[in-house]
């Protein structure tokens, strides 16, 4: 799933670069800096599940440069975190990918697709999930985990699948025959795994889950 730096043109990668840079500083703005600097067990907890974010992105599978499945972890990601926290963390893992293939010029775009996408999406889901649903725990687990991964994964692969025929550097016969066949397959294992991470933090460390609370979905 990693783009590579021969793959696409400069202009577009510093456009990538450009509103990678907007999205940061929003980010930026709207994290919550003091609750963060005034707990160590979040610090540690949070660079924790970054650093295990990062070994899931550095194995990947795949035929040709791009078109390859790693599992993204964004949802649990956001749903421990937060939206601000979570944009903040796959940046910087995509700045340590980087480091191991050395494709600076795509590092934006990786971060965007890879990363923010599936994160803001994740987060958009479970924000109408809560808004308009009922605060219920199962509502909780299949919607905003399970369900939510497989949604946040597809919304990355089909960005990219998009983005690699619109610049003509695939075909479309190449990725509808060579890649996309594969997604249903890459889908459920994504979903099956952050929803038992999800059930396994509700079950034994609740706290950590930043959109969960005992109170709300359990005596509600």
């Amino acid at each position: 799933m990693n783009l590579t730096d021969t793959l696409l043109h400069s202009d577009l990668l510093t456009f990538a670069y450009f509103l990678w840079l907007l999205i940061g500083l929003q980010a930026l703005r709207s994290a919550p800096w003091r609750t963060l600097l005034a707990s160590p067990q979040l610090q540690h907890v949070w660079l924790g599940a970054s650093l295990a974010l990062f070994l899931l992105w550095s194995f990947e599978v795949g035929v040709r440069p791009a078109l390859g499945f790693h599992f993204l972890g964004a949802t649990v990601y956001v749903l421990m975190f937060g939206w601000s926290l979570a944009v903040i963390g796959v940046s910087l893992i995509s700045v340590a990918v980087a480091f191991m293939h050395g494709d600076w010029a795509v590092l934006a775009m990786n971060a965007l697709i890879l990363g923010i996408l599936p994160v803001s999406t994740s987060y958009g889901v479970y924000w109408l999930v809560y808004r308009y649903l009922p605060c219920h725990l199962f509502i909780y687990i299949f919607l905003c985990a399970f369900f939510n991964a497989m949604l946040a994964a597809a919304a990355a692969v089909l960005a990219l699948a998009m983005l690699l025929i619109v610049t003509e550097t695939y075909t479309f016969t190449r990725i509808s025959t060579e890649y996309l066949p594969f997604v249903p397959l890459y889908l459920f294992p994504e979903g099956l795994l952050n929803g038992m991470m999800t059930t396994a933090l509700i079950g034994v460390r609740p706290n950590w889950l930043k959109t969960y609370d005992d109170d709300l979905y359990l005596k509600s």
